[in-house]
């Protein structure tokens, strides 16, 4: 499954201490002053667009703190010994293309920079290719940037591992399908670079983990027991998928999110959780799909603690899938079907309520805050069509989810 490898520069290739650069040509007070005004006013990431013009970008430099114009000046002329060689990257892009990986650069970075700076930037002639900012006039994170590479060297996104040292810029390409490595150090990459690619051998299909409750395992609500495998949202999203996708359902009738149910605290969503993650890496995408059973009188829950629940198994799949398969996979939290009809009639009547209904309401903002806040995808399930015991889905429920969640898999940003 993975063909390429591309690295960021500036922070994972090659070293810019901002703080340690201005102090060898500043004074303390000095030096934050012009930090201020350069590196951290925003005005920074215009050099990396490259659509001013040096006199413009300067300007806007000086704007930001006249009093020291001279040193800004000073600052921006001598860039090129704020760029620090590192020892270890032709040695690791040598070592990956030996493997038979092709190797690419993607990075925000200014004709300035690389020309004041050409001594540290040996290792670009080892690799197959990539694309600086200022060539193509966008900057990470925005997908155009992203796209401009694949179009260039034909790259598949799902093909592709991208390391970088900004989680937005992970974020933004696990949304167009790439895989992601939060670069933190040398020997945290290797560790997690050598797990991704020993996991991918075999790995030939794109993996799409379905974690839930009743209404993933298929709970038929018409004869209590099981829909046909063919009737359910997974086997259907498969089919939409097609040959490349492999869906992999693991629900549990009454699974939780976070929380013990009373007499069956197995049904604690996290008690098994990373342990699912671990049996079926490497794992491309995860649907979460949980809150309804959250949702029973008998737990007491709130809406806010229902979403803590979600944002838990979030949590734990950023902390737990590196360690498991050398990256995090691409989650999607989903809404599911709100608790709505004749809850008098159902036959769970001894657990729904007027206040369940509305809870399972309440957290469909709190779902999607959870998705902006950790940088990953939502779907909105929350009108799937439920049948008269007013939470499990009928076969056309079934057939809705699925249809929302390719439409959100397929989607790129």
């Amino acid at each position: 499954m993975i063909k390429n490898i591309v690295f960021d520069i500036g922070l994972v290739l090659l070293g810019f201490d901002v703080k340690k650069y201005l102090l060898s040509l500043f004074d303390e007070e000095t030096a934050m002053r012009v930090a201020k005004a350069v590196f951290l006013s925003g005005y920074w990431h215009e050099i990396d667009r490259a659509v001013l013009s040096e006199d413009e970008l300067l300007d806007l430099f000086y704007s930001a703190d006249p009093g020291v114009k001279d040193e800004i000046r000073i600052a921006y002329d001598r860039i090129g010994e704020c760029v620090e060689r590192r020892s270890w990257p032709i040695q690791v892009i040598d070592g990956l293309r030996d493997q038979g990986y092709k190797v690419y650069y993607l990075s925000n970075m200014s004709e300035h920079v690389i020309n004041e700076g050409r001594h540290a930037f040996d290792f670009v002639s080892h690799m197959d290719g990539g694309i600086f900012s200022c060539h193509v006039k966008a900057i990470k994170p925005d997908p155009e940037i992203y796209q401009r590479l694949f179009d260039k060297y034909g790259l598949v996104p799902e093909e592709c591992i991208f390391i970088d040292d900004q989680p937005a810029n992970i974020s933004t390409a696990r949304k167009l399908g790439m895989k992601g490595i939060i670069f933190e150090s040398y020997g945290q990459l290797q560790a997690d670079l050598d797990k991704a690619l020993t996991k991918d051998k075999g790995h030939s299909r794109i993996s799409v983990l379905c974690y839930g409750d009743s209404n993933t395992y298929g709970y038929d609500p018409y004869t209590s027991g099981r829909y046909p495998y063919e009737k359910r949202w997974t086997t259907i999203l498969g089919e939409l998928l097609g040959d490349r996708y492999e869906v992999i359902s693991e629900g549990l009738n009454g699974r939780t999110t976070a929380h013990d149910r009373p007499g069956a605290a197995w049904k604690n969503g996290v008690s098994s959780f990373t342990a699912c993650l671990g049996t079926h890496k490497p794992v491309d995408y995860l649907i979460i799909m949980l809150g309804t059973n959250d949702c029973n009188d008998s737990l007491g829950l709130s809406a806010e603690q229902i979403a803590g629940g979600m944002e838990t198994l979030v949590s734990t799949t950023e902390k737990e899938a590196p360690g498991l398969q050398g990256y995090i996979p691409e989650m999607i939290v989903t809404v599911p079907a709100e608790i709505r009809g004749d809850l008098e009639r159902s036959p769970f009547a001894c657990e729904l309520s007027a206040a369940a209904a509305q809870k399972s309401h309440d957290i469909g903002p709190l779902y999607k805050s959870i998705a902006e806040t950790h940088g990953i995808r939502f779907a909105d399930a929350s009108g799937a069509e439920v049948s008269d015991d007013c939470e499990h889905l009928t076969e056309e429920g079934h057939k809705q989810l699925a249809e929302l969640l390719h439409k959100v898999i397929t989607a790129r940003p």
